[in-house]
C-alpha cells in the first residue's frame, strides 16, 4: 500500500528548501507550473558548452556546410523532440518518474534491465560533461587548473541535487537569459573578427552518409532526455494536459538546442585556428574567465539533471527488491553522491578528444535508447491509452503487470540486435550500412522494429488497468 508522508506547506516553494518527493507519485497540492516555465526548464538545459561542442561536430566530423549544418539540426531535433515531448506528457497524467513507469511495459524485475543501462548512461553522460568542463579550465587557464574544476563541479552537483527539483528547475530556467546572452556574443565576436568566414560554400551539397550521420546526432540529442523527461514534468498539475506538456516540451527543447547547436556549428566552420578563449581574448584580457564561468555553468546545469534522475532511477532501482521501504530525500541525496563520485572516478581516467567522446557516446546511446523508446511509447499510447495501475508499479511481484513481461523483453532485445547489420561508427560496421555505403540507420531501425512487434505481440491481450489491489 503506498502512503505519502507529511508534507511542508504549499508556500515551501518559493523558498530554498529540500524536496520530499522521491519516486512516489507527486500529490496534486504539491504540483505548480505551467506551459511557460516548462519550455524555459528546456530552453535552459540546452543551452550549455556540449550543444556548442556538438554543433561543431556538424562541420568539422560530419563535414557540412553551415546551410546544410542548420538544416540537419532543426530536422533531427524536431524528429528526435517529437519522441522525447510524447515520453514529457506522461508526466502531469501519472505523476511519476519515467523508471518506475517503465515496470508497467516490462514488469517489476525485467524493468531492472532499462534502469541499470538508464543509470549508467547518466554516470557516463556525466562523466563526459564533467571532461568537456576540465577541457575548458585547461583552455582557458593551463592544463594546472584542470582537475580543481572536476572536483569543485561535483561538489556544486551534489548539493543542487540533495535540494531537488525546486532548486534545480530555478537554477536552469534563470540560467537560461545569461547563458543565451552569451553565446550571442560568443557568434558575434567570430562572425566580425578575422577568421569569422565559413571555409564551405553555405549550401555545398554533403554527402548522404555525412548528413544523415548529423540528422543522427539531433534526434539522439533529444532521445538521450526521454527517460528522465516525465521527472520534471510530474510536479505540473494534472490540468495542466498531455498536450500542453507535449508542446512545452518540444517547442523548449528544440528551440533551445538548435540555438546553440547553430553557434557551435559556425564556429566550427571557420578557419580559426585557436580556441574559443583565444577567439574572445583578442577583445579583452578579462572575456576568456567571463566566458569560462558562463560555460562551466551551464556544464553545472547538465550534469545535474543527469545526476537528479539516475538517483530517481537508483532508488527506482532498490525499491524494486525493497518494496516496504520509502526512500526519502536523504536517499537521494546518498544516491546522487554516490553516482557523483563514479562519474568524477571515469573522468579522472577519461582522455582523448573531447568531440571523440562526444562522438561516440552519442553512437552508443543510439543503439540502447531508442528500442526502449519505441516499446514505451506504443504501450503508453496505443495499447494501455495512459491508463496505468499505479500501486502496481510499487509492488514486489508487479501487481497487474508482474514480475517480467517477456514480450517487453523481447521486443526490447530484439531492437537492439537488429540494429547491428545497420550499424557504421569507428568501432564497427555492419554488413547492410557496407552496402548502403557506409550510412548509419541503425536508429530508425531501432525504433520500427520492437515499436511495431510490441505492437502486434500486445494485439488481443487483456490489458488490465486502473486496478488498485489490496
Amino acid at each position: 500500500m503506498l502512503t505519502t508522508r507529511a508534507l511542508p506547506p504549499r508556500e515551501s516553494r518559493r523558498s530554498i528548501a529540500v524536496e520530499t518527493e522521491t519516486i512516489f507519485p507527486v500529490p496534486e497540492d504539491r504540483r505548480h507550473g505551467n506551459a511557460r516555465s516548462l519550455c524555459m526548464v528546456w530552453i535552459g538545459a540546452n543551452q550549455n558548452i556540449m550543444a556548442i561542442l556538438t554543433g561543431m561536430i556538424y562541420a568539422r566530423i560530419c563535414h557540412l556546410s553551415l546551410g546544410w549544418s542548420m538544416i540537419a539540426i532543426l530536422a533531427g531535433n524536431f524528429l528526435g523532440g517529437i519522441f522525447m515531448a510524447l515520453h514529457a506528457a506522461q508526466g502531469p497524467h501519472l505523476g511519476i518518474p519515467q523508471m518506475q513507469q517503465t515496470r508497467g511495459q516490462f514488469g517489476a524485475r525485467g524493468g531492472l534491465l532499462v534502469v541499470g543501462l538508464v543509470i549508467f548512461m547518466y554516470t557516463g553522460f556525466t562523466a563526459t560533461l564533467l571532461a568537456i568542463g576540465r577541457e575548458q579550465a585547461q583552455s582557458a587557464f593551463g592544463p594546472a587548473a584542470g582537475q580543481s574544476t572536476v572536483y569543485i563541479s561535483a561538489f556544486i552537483i551534489c548539493g543542487l541535487c540533495v535540494l531537488g527539483h525546486g532548486i534545480i528547475e530555478r537554477f536552469v530556467s534563470g540560467f537560461t537569459y545569461i547563458a543565451a546572452f552569451s553565446f550571442i556574443v560568443l557568434a558575434l565576436i567570430y562572425a566580425f573578427g578575422p577568421s569569422g568566414r565559413p571555409a564551405l560554400p553555405l549550401w555545398q551539397m554533403p554527402d548522404l552518409h555525412d548528413f544523415v550521420a548529423a540528422l543522427s546526432i539531433g534526434v539522439l540529442w533529444q532521445i538521450a532526455y526521454a527517460p528522465y523527461v516525465s521527472d520534471y514534468t510530474r510536479y505540473l498539475p494534472r490540468q495542466t494536459g498531455e498536450k500542453t506538456a507535449f508542446y512545452a516540451c518540444l517547442a523548449g527543447s528544440v528551440l533551445g538546442t538548435a540555438f546553440p547547436t547553430v553557434i557551435g556549428a559556425y564556429i566550427g566552420s571557420t578557419g580559426f585556428p585557436g580556441t574559443i578563449y583565444d577567439a574572445v581574448g583578442r577583445i579583452s584580457p578579462a572575456l576568456p574567465v567571463a566566458l569560462f564561468l558562463i560555460l562551466i555553468i551551464s556544464t553545472l546545469t547538465s550534469c545535474t539533471m543527469q545526476i537528479y534522475c539516475a538517483a530517481l532511477s537508483s532508488l527506482t532501482f532498490v525499491h524494486t527488491f525493497r518494496p516496504d521501504w520509502e526512500p526519502s530525500h536523504r536517499a537521494r541525496g546518498v544516491a546522487a553522491a554516490l553516482l557523483l563520485a563514479a562519474s568524477v572516478a571515469i573522468t579522472v581516467s577519461l582522455s582523448g578528444s573531447a568531440l571523440e567522446i562526444i562522438n561516440n557516446f552519442i553512437e552508443l546511446l543510439l543503439a540502447v535508447l531508442s528500442p526502449w523508446t519505441a516499446i514505451n511509447l506504443v504501450d503508453y499510447y496505443l495499447v494501455r491509452h495512459g491508463e496505468y495501475d499505479i500501486h502496481s508499479l510499487f509492488r514486489a511481484d508487479g501487481g497487474i503487470y508482474g514480475l517480467v513481461n517477456w514480450r517487453a523483453m523481447i521486443c526490447y532485445l530484439a531492437g537492439i540486435v537488429v540494429q547491428i547489420p545497420f550499424l557504421a561508427n569507428a568501432l564497427y560496421t555492419g554488413l547492410i550500412a557496407q552496402h548502403l555505403g557506409g550510412v548509419d540507420i541503425s536508429w530508425i531501425i531501432g525504433i520500427l522494429v520492437p515499436g511495431v512487434l510490441y505492437l502486434a505481440l500486445s494485439h488481443g491481450v487483456k490489458m488490465k488497468s486502473n486496478v488498485s489491489p489490496d
